[in-house]
């Protein structure tokens, strides 16, 4: 703001600022009333009663940090800031086809719903048929009203989903403090908290190895942990009990150093993946291999062992590694051993997408054969990357696979 602008808001009469606040908050009444019901409906509530609600009315809804937690001064003002933005650009839809800004629904929308809600039998003339306009709105009624719920809920599950992962913990937000289906005066603000990740040990081949288990934080105090059942990944147990999903600290780091992508979307795929989820697998000697996918793109497995009551993920393979069925495919095509793969950077997402090898059709079709096909087909996830990866020249990979039987065929 101006030197010059500023001096005129000091210098202004508080009646009067008072007074342009209360014609603005009155007008975006009538602007939710008219959306609501439809022009005229709001002009039948008396003026006198048009103040009361002025003066009960709800603050706009604010985010803040729950009382007692602590979370990075950075971290938090992403949070803060996605969150306004989503909330700028959300609106509950209206029968007329209209629509109303999500957060003056939940402020200036609540307010006078609740007052109609509330008000008195016969409270002045023609409050009656106001209440039955507006009955499918009113929170007795638990119909229309909750769709401004239901929308904040999903924006909230949003910005938990895309705010967590293993190393920093998970944000979750909470709206007992808002004004949603509660009549007396709240804060209006929504509270987030943080919880960090429970880290224990298990003894692995004689060596303590610590271990997370593949859960969430969820509202009201619950916890959600992925289950499986042993023969769903081909173990066989004694009694097929579903046994929680752990993994170990070793692996994400795997997953995190092979992907390349931001931890934040790689472990809400780690975890809604397999929540509730079935899953498929490739059984080996002493462990699973279960597929992993980011945005429905196969990019590899987690390995995973049985130990007593617990299943746990040991380490993540990228799709060309060698110890995946594609991996030695490719092996078999192309006789690229493994410090091949990693010499040529086609071990790991960010350096095999810099090859843009979907352009080129004799190395489209090898990595096709392979079984690697679902790389060609992950260029959206660059956005996510945790560092640039400048592009790689493919006439490096066709002098390294010129000799291959698999080449000379085509």
């Amino acid at each position: 703001m101006g030197r010059k602008k500023l001096k005129k808001r000091i210098k202004e009469d508080p009646r009067i600022l008072q007074a342009r606040h209360k014609r603005d908050y009155i007008g975006r009444l009538k602007m939710v009333s008219d959306q609501m019901v439809g022009p005229g409906w709001f002009e039948k509530i008396p003026p006198v009663d048009v103040d009361i609600i002025y003066e009960k009315r709800y603050p706009a809804l604010s985010i803040k940090v729950a009382p007692g937690e602590h979370i990075v001064e950075e971290r938090w003002e992403r949070y803060r800031r996605a969150f306004l933005l989503l909330l700028d650009n959300t609106s509950v839809m209206t029968d007329s086809g209209g629509a109303i800004p999500l957060k003056m629904m939940l402020c200036e929308g609540l307010s006078l719903l609740h007052f109609i809600d509330m008000m008195a039998t016969d409270r002045f003339a023609g409050s009656e048929e106001l209440r039955q306009i507006f009955k499918p709105h009113l929170l007795t009624e638990k119909g229309r009203y909750y769709e401004a719920a239901d929308e904040l809920s999903f924006l909230l599950f949003l910005m938990d989903a895309r705010n967590g992962n293993y190393y920093e913990g998970f944000l979750l937000a909470d709206t007992e403090q808002t004004n949603i289906g509660k009549v007396p005066l709240n804060p209006n603000t929504v509270f987030v908290h943080l919880f960090k990740p429970v880290v224990s040990s298990i003894a692995i081949n004689g060596r303590k190895r610590e271990i997370l288990p593949v859960s969430r934080p969820a509202p009201f105090d619950q916890t959600l942990q992925v289950i499986i059942k042993p023969s769903d990944i081909g173990f066989k147990t004694v009694t097929d009990e579903p046994l929680p999903l752990y993994i170990q600290r070793h692996a994400l780091l795997r997953l995190d150093e092979r992907l390349g992508l931001q931890p934040d979307v790689v472990h809400v795929h780690l975890f809604f993946e397999m929540f509730n989820q079935p899953v498929t697998y490739v059984r080996g000697t002493d462990h699973s291999l279960i597929g992993f996918c980011l945005h429905n793109h196969k990019v590899g497995y987690l390995l995973t062992t049985l130990h007593d009551d617990k299943l746990v993920i040991r380490s993540f393979l990228f799709l060309t590694n060698d110890g995946t069925p594609e991996g030695r495919r490719l092996r078999q095509l192309t006789q690229l051993e493994k410090y091949d793969k990693k010499y040529l950077g086609i071990d790991k997402l960010s350096t095999f997408t810099a090859y843009h090898i979907g352009e080129d059709e004799k190395l489209s079709a090898l990595f096709r054969e392979a079984g690697c096909g679902s790389l060609l087909e992950v260029g959206s996830l660059e956005v996510m990357s945790t560092s640039y990866t400048p592009d790689r020249n493919k006439i490096e990979l066709h002098r390294y696979l010129n000799s291959s039987s698999y080449f000379e065929s085509l």
